[in-house]
């Protein structure tokens, strides 16, 4: 439905986004991650005309997706875009920012569909407040409201969950799957979401597809399960969740065998990493880091390792001596 087709821009000597082509179908979601300055902002703006590229094409059902310099206004009518800034109107209230986005829409339906937004996004209490009375949350939620208010072929989200508590984090994602998910597919309807974060756990819950940024190149999209567990490389490992970096030379140590090159960098999970009587290693508990469901061990084997171990028993202290079982056959190998 959305495709782009190796897009590039730069900014000044900066290269903010290089030869990324991806594309997005009807009912779909696809998660954007990537660290700091890796490009994810402007490809974003990119993808909803908000910018011009440098070389590469954007196309929306087959018709090229124009960018500033070729329209009056910018962006496109069927691409909803929610910035971090929220660019909410500042001098009138919650419902009236939301009720902006249906001014052409008989009065009527407006406000019933306004009354619908502001429950499903629990802004009712607030509806009357302008935004500068309400927290980063109640805004980040009015924008979204906003952006949802009508349907739209593409929402493109940037941080969507950033400012907002668990449970407000769980409403917005859940109303955000049911309008997707729930779209109406076909040649003229059904909705696709791309949104950025920094969150590995957002991304890997609730996206089709994630795609991983590094210094403004696409360098790996795939399905979460792929992204996880097979890695590209050692910052794709890292943005995607808790992963324990061991060189080659150090192998051993870990009660494995010594394979390659010694400055090979490997990678390995810590759920993959188990306390066991029977273990062929030991060390001690350095730091506990209590998760509810499971418990995260950093424990010391010597002065150069010390590993990340995922486990469901909470008695353990520091100090305590274990003993671990390290999968093998789930070490991640990187160039």
């Amino acid at each position: 439905m959305l495709t782009a087709h190796n897009l590039s821009k730069s900014f000044d000597a900066l290269a903010a986004v290089r030869n990324v082509s991806l594309s997005l179908a009807a009912g779909e979601m696809v998660a954007l991650v990537g660290a700091s300055g890796s490009g994810k902002s402007t490809l974003l703006n990119l993808l909803a005309g908000l910018l011009d590229a440098d070389r590469g094409t954007i196309r929306l059902d087959n018709e090229a997706v124009a960018g500033p310099k070729d329209r009056l206004v910018a962006g496109h009518p069927q691409i909803r875009v929610v910035h971090q800034e929220y660019q909410l109107m500042p001098n009138v209230t919650i419902r009236e920012n939301i009720a902006f986005a249906l001014r052409y829409y008989e009065r009527t339906y407006r406000d019933q569909r306004v009354n619908e937004l502001l429950r499903l996004c629990r802004l009712e209490a607030v509806q009357h407040h302008k935004p500068r009375e309400t927290s980063g949350g109640e805004k980040q939620r009015t924008a979204i409201a906003r952006a949802i208010a009508e349907p739209a072929r593409v929402l493109l989200l940037d941080e969507p969950f950033s400012h907002l508590d668990l449970p407000n984090r769980l409403l917005i994602r859940d109303v955000l799957i049911d309008l997707v998910r729930n779209s109406t597919t076909g040649p003229d309807a059904g909705t696709a979401c791309l949104f950025v974060t920094h969150d590995a756990s957002d991304a890997l819950s609730i996206s089709d597809q994630i795609g991983l940024l590094q210094r403004g190149r696409l360098i790996q999209l795939d399905t979460p399960r792929a992204v996880y567990g097979q890695p590209k490389n050692a910052y794709a490992a890292s943005l995607t969740g808790p992963v324990n970096l061991i060189r080659g030379k150090h192998l051993p140590s870990l009660g494995l065998p010594a394979l390659g090159n010694p400055d090979t960098e490997y990678g390995l999970r810590p759920e993959h990493i188990q306390i066991d009587p029977a273990g062929t290693v030991s060390g001690r508990v350095e730091r506990v880091f209590f998760g509810g469901r499971d418990t995260e061990l950093l424990v010391r084997l010597n002065r150069f390792v010390a590993l990340r171990a995922l486990v469901s028993q909470t008695d353990r202290r520091i100090g305590d001596e274990v003993r671990l079982h390290i999968a093998q056959d789930k070490l991640l190998v990187f160039s």
